[in-house]
């Protein structure tokens, strides 16, 4: 591919790729003491400001987060830009993201996409843009960024090796520097990676299982910035921000004072695994550091159904003792829950509802349980022919539901209507109003944090604002006004943190009318039985991914060994294990003397094919690069890329 000669400094665009902002649950509501009640986009775009961060200073960079700005349409006016990454976190953003990639190449630009949802599927992309990055960028975007200036590019970059998070640069924040206000959340990551497997996640493949974590000082260096440009608080976007114990608690020893010197502490947000409430030190380290809220995957309190998505950190004799205890110490989780699974009959949802109460957990997400391609789960109910999806869907651009999960123990309809009543349920004000009384009476611990004293006038201002802008019934009125009451009798420090729950249940009501708007016709369609069974083939063979754990050792060292630069070796390893698969393909059931000498072959064809001829080496080194090979999460990253790469074969 030819890329233009520019005559003047080559300018980029950053799209941040979100949904529609005309639908209103897609804008977070907060109630600022000041301010009152404010909308905001959820998170400032980390992913843009970092290949901000990466971009040399040849070029002119913008950013254009869709989310706050809104989705950029044939009349948005911009001006004239070379080349136009776009950033695409989730699936659902697939339709906006195909629009946005021939929207610029008929404006002439060189149009390139990235994000996780890329390096999941990039063969949902592949012919929408000119290049396609997969997995993480540190070293690609510059790689691209030269290639591109040289004349010329590749189709698709990929980066095997995960990089150390001191490679990734500080993020540029100054081309949404001005916005920072408008954000309910900034954006700070600590690690990257997830020590466990739940069968329904992808964390693993894209990241890997082995966390690489960022220095302590760049983490609140980071942070400072943050608070310097206003932002009220900061997600911590990790996938378990716990995952290291001792490294989260040297972040929060950082994090505490940091928080106390600012003449207003930022509240902070992440997501955690239940293994929290199992560390005292952990759970006063992130209360005092004045953590509002986290996101929990409990999913279940059922123990069958948490062994079925190999979510054994939650198997445990106490879990409801458990979340009690982690919201004794001020925090407030957002507890996420799936109803679907081949454990779950009808009667899951009362259960799920009665749990849900007694916990008082004071935010609350449903989903019904959906099967990520190429995960675990995925596999599994494809090779038992459960995988579908309707025929005809309702409303795309709207995020109606579609199942792609045959349940076990009720029908598809039954799964549907079931969660709507159960989430409407839970989102009613009586209920979340007891959940939201019931966590701030059950704080044993408060956090030490000095918190804004809030008069009753705050709060009648908030009562009387959320009135009129929520459309509250006089009942509902009266529920929120008597818990504000008791919560200002009881725990009056505790009131902005009332107030921010209540919040999040209107936003999680108003995103249920969304979801909730073409149900109808969704049921409808669903009663018909109209579905298409997915038949994509799995290619690589089930239990090859285990079988290559005591291999793969083998394969690193002989092309360490072998080839004349050892940088190569993700990239050599990566063709010898296509090949092998693709030779052998699903009949494959463990490694037998002929599959060994087949790897030999094809890992001496691929140090051929870059210049190199077999070597020796010492046994300790020999040693050190067998524990390397084990202890690097490349083998995770190239059992992924190999499903991908077939995967665009089709057929």
């Amino acid at each position: 591919m030819m890329a233009p000669s520019p005559e003047e400094r080559p300018r980029i665009l950053l799209v941040q790729c979100g949904p529609d902002r005309r639908h209103v649950d897609r804008e977070t509501e907060d109630f600022d003491a000041e301010r009152g009640l404010v909308k905001r986009a959820t998170m400032t775009p980390l992913a843009c400001a970092t290949l901000a961060a990466l971009t040399p200073a040849d070029f002119q960079v913008d950013i254009w987060d869709e989310e706050l700005h809104g989705q950029l349409r044939a009349d948005t006016e911009l001006g004239d830009y070379d080349i136009v990454g776009v950033s695409v976190m989730y699936s659902a953003l697939t339709y906006q993201a195909r629009f946005l990639g021939g929207l610029f190449r008929d404006r002439g630009a060189t149009v390139v996409a990235g994000g996780p949802a890329v390096s999941a599927a990039p063969e949902d992309y592949r012919g929408f843009f000119d290049a396609l990055f997969v997995n993480e960028a540190e070293r690609t975007w510059p790689r691209f960024l030269q290639d591109w200036l040289g004349g010329e590019y590749a189709p698709e970059y990929r980066q095997l090796e995960k990089p150390s998070l001191g490679e990734s640069p500080l993020p540029r924040w100054d081309a949404v520097a001005k916005d920072f206000p408008r954000y309910a959340w900034g954006s700070v990551q600590t690690t990257r990676g997830c020590p466990f497997d739940c069968s329904f996640c992808d964390v693993i493949y894209l990241y890997g299982r082995k966390q690489r974590h960022k220095p302590v000082e760049r983490v609140l260096e980071e942070v400072r910035t943050h608070a310097a440009l206003g932002a009220e608080g900061v997600f911590f976007a990790d996938d378990e921000f716990i995952g290291d114990a001792a490294y989260a608690k040297e972040v929060l020893a950082g994090l505490v004072p940091l928080n106390r010197a600012l003449p207003r502490p930022l509240r902070f947000f992440t997501q955690v695994t239940m293994n929290l409430s199992r560390d005292a030190a952990l759970l006063e380290g992130m209360a005092d550091a004045n953590f509002y809220t986290v996101v929990l995957g409990i999913e279940s309190f059922d123990a069958g159904a948490l062994k079925e998505a190999q979510k054994h950190q939650n198997v445990r004799a106490d879990l409801v003792g458990d979340l009690l205890r982690i919201q004794a110490h001020g925090i407030g989780p957002r507890g996420s829950f799936i109803v679907g699974f081949d454990q779950d009959t009808p009667a899951v949802f009362d259960s799920l509802h009665a749990n849900i109460q007694r916990t008082h957990l004071p935010w609350v997400v449903v989903a019904p349980l959906q099967a990520p391609r190429g995960t675990k789960l995925w596999t599994r109910l494809r090779a038992e022919g459960r995988l579908a999806t309707p025929r005809k869907t309702h409303a795309k651009d709207r995020g109606a539901i579609v199942l792609n999960v045959m349940p076990l123990g009720m029908t598809r309809p039954q799964l549907l209507e079931g969660f709507r009543d159960l989430v409407e349920r839970l989102s009613t004000w009586d209920a979340a109003c007891e959940r939201i009384r019931g966590f701030i009476a059950g704080i044993q611990r408060p956090p030490q944090v000095r918190e804004p004293h809030w008069p009753e006038a705050v709060t009648d201002r908030f009562l009387r604002e959320a009135t009129t802008a929520w459309a509250l019934t006089p009942p509902e009125r009266q529920a929120l006004g008597d818990t504000l009451a008791e919560v200002r009798r009881t725990a009056p420090a505790m009131l902005p943190r009332a107030v921010f729950f209540l919040a999040r249940n209107q936003n999680e009501r108003r995103r249920h009318e969304r979801l909730f708007t073409d149900f109808d016709a969704v049921l409808a369609t669903e009663r018909q039985g109209d579905l298409v069974p997915d038949t994509q083939p799995v290619y690589v063979p089930p239990g090859f991914a285990t079988a290559m754990r005591d291999v793969f050792p083998d394969l690193f060292v002989r092309l360490s060994r072998d080839l004349p630069d050892r940088r190569d070796v993700p990239e050599a390893s990566r063709d010898v294990l296509v090949d092998f698969v693709a030779r052998w393909g699903e009949g494959f059931q463990a490694f037998q003397p002929q599959h060994h000498e087949f790897l030999r072959e094809l890992c001496d064809r691929a140090v051929a094919a870059r210049g190199g001829q077999p070597g020796t080496l010492e046994v300790e080194e020999e040693q050190a690069l067998r524990t390397q090979a084990r202890r690097t999460g490349l083998l995770e990253a190239l059992l992924k890329d190999v499903r991908d790469e077939l995967a665009s074969w089709g057929p």
